[in-house]
């Protein structure tokens, strides 16, 4: 999907979609000209939509954005040090979780 990611959420949950994936540089243009460009040129040239394609299947395999089993893991990491950190009785602050 080609987007350009102003200020509806959808268009810059898009863009992060297409940067953790890899194809953040051929999938997020930065102006409405470049957006109808490059859906033209996507929707003319089969061959490129089809490399594009092989890209996100071939990332699918790596990429942490398709790894829901460590997503799951690290949502409960990050769910269970907030409730640490509440019982602590300390007010809501920043913090990581590391592997």
């Amino acid at each position: 999907m080609v987007t350009l990611p102003l200020e509806r959420m959808a268009s810059r949950v898009a863009a992060s979609l297409a940067c953790a994936t890899g194809l953040g540089r051929e999938m997020v243009v930065s102006s409405q000209a470049e957006y109808e460009a490059r859906a033209v040129e996507l929707g003319l040239d089969a061959a490129k939509r089809g490399a594009l394609r092989a890209r996100l299947e071939a990332a699918r395999l790596t990429c942490p954005l398709f790894d829901t089993r460590r997503w799951v893991r690290d949502l409960e990491r990050v769910l269970l040090r907030m409730w640490e950190i509440h019982t602590e009785g300390k007010g809501p602050r920043t913090f990581e979780i590391t592997d």
